[in-house]
């Protein structure tokens, strides 16, 4: 039985292992907040008495208690209170390495995390591309007749 269990969890390591390149921050829920760390500017997590202490990249260190630590979590997209706004049937919108690729007719709009109208479109039929280039890192929302995409550029 130990041996099986040892089997399964070595299994289970080295599967994580493989995954691990397809997350992009660090979640950690306390008691009191919701932190999160880019991981290409986490140099190490270490433990050190009765806390956790995330050193960055730049030499700061930030201490979490281990007593008041919910949750700890990897995920590949960036942390942001906006939900993603289309849904596994929103086909005819989709975010394609720079730019919003669409299917279908219509005025299509990009705003900024602030709500800007930043660039749009008119969009006659078939496939067309929006292009990213020249805009800065951030959250942005496309928007097309009733479909919305959030994207993070």
């Amino acid at each position: 039985m130990k041996r099986l269990l040892l089997t399964l969890t070595l299994a289970l390591a080295s599967s994580a292992c493989v995954l691990a390149d397809d997350f992009n921050y660090l979640y950690v829920t306390s008691a009191s907040s919701l932190r999160s760390f880019a991981l290409n500017q986490v140099r190490r997590i270490t433990f050190s008495g009765s806390d956790m202490v995330v050193t960055t990249t730049e030499g700061t260190s930030e201490s979490i208690a281990l007593a008041t630590l919910n949750s700890l979590a990897f995920h590949a997209s960036v942390p942001t209170a906006i939900r993603n706004l289309c849904t596994e049937s929103c086909k005819s919108l989709q975010l394609e390495a720079d730019r919003v690729v669409v299917n279908g007719k219509g005025i299509l709009k990009l705003y900024n995390a602030n709500g800007q109208l930043v660039r749009q479109m008119v969009v006659d039929g078939g496939s067309s591309e929006l292009s990213l280039y020249g805009l800065p890192r951030g959250i942005y929302i496309a928007r097309i007749g009733t479909q919305s995409l959030k994207l993070s550029h």
